[in-house]
């Protein structure tokens, strides 16, 4: 498979409508970060855990169809099901939604670096999806960096 190059890029998600399919523990984790940034997230799994169900977004349980991507700017697949995956990312590019693959970069057409946001002051430390944990050890130096400064 030809080697991934991501663009770190920051897009304002506020008020889109972005989709997660999957309702697990991963689900939730993408759905915390997303609401930081004020999207409209909705999740679709056939099983939805507590902690999503708590969090006051839309959610509903039913099996995933093509036809429920409509009208969505991104999703994110945290499914853990390679070949339902690999189906959602054909049907997110026919429909115009870009796709993020829970864990699978090489499925992803884009991947979320680990950030810092204070206020206005976001940081993103990306890794072109080969090395999440140092990632998220050079996020948290900024981060300890950052919290010292008046912002």
């Amino acid at each position: 498979m030809m080697k991934k190059n991501f663009l770190p890029i920051s897009i304002d998600i506020s008020n889109q409508k972005i989709l997660i399919i999957g309702g697990g523990e991963s689900a939730f984790k993408k759905l915390k970060i997303l609401q930081r940034f004020d999207a409209e997230v909705e999740v679709i799994a056939l099983n939805v855990c507590d902690k999503i169900k708590q969090s006051g977004i839309n959610y509903v349980e039913r099996r995933y169809e093509k036809k429920l991507l409509k009208g969505y700017l991104m999703l994110y697949s945290c499914t853990n099901d390679f070949e339902l995956d690999k189906q959602i990312l054909e049907d997110g590019k026919e429909m115009g939604v870009l796709v993020n693959i829970h864990d699978k970069p090489e499925l992803c057409q884009f991947v979320s670096p680990a950030i810092y946001k204070n206020g206005d002051i976001t940081v993103a430390v990306g890794s072109n999806a080969r090395n999440v944990y140092e990632s998220i050890r050079i996020r948290n130096e900024i981060q300890e960096i950052l919290k010292n400064k008046e912002l």
